[in-house]
């Protein structure tokens, strides 16, 4: 069964971010939480024969990790410069 869904979203699907995730899931392979949410859309969005555009289901609970969604959760982490650290230590220390 998986190897006739595999070769149809390689034949027919579109090449977007969750295709070779989701080919990985259907070979028994593992997968880390953002590969498996990309997976995850691309099979219910019917592999973006539409295109590759937010699905505007915002009742789902990974329509905010969508990966074509304009507004989706994006991680972001602040970095210190060496600098910027060394006078933060000196004021904290004051």
């Amino acid at each position: 069964m998986n190897e006739k869904n595999i070769s149809d979203i390689k034949r027919r699907g579109k090449t977007a971010k969750g295709k070779q995730e989701l080919i990985k899931h259907l070979e028994g392979k593992r997968l880390t939480l953002k590969q498996a949410a990309n997976a995850h859309c691309y099979d219910c969005a019917g592999y973006y024969a539409d295109g590759k555009v937010a699905c505007n289901m915002p009742h789902c609970s990974l329509f905010p990790f969508m990966p074509y969604n304009a507004n989706r959760e994006k991680r972001t982490v602040k970095r210190i410069t060496p600098k910027d650290h060394m006078e933060r230590m000196r004021a904290a220390r004051h």
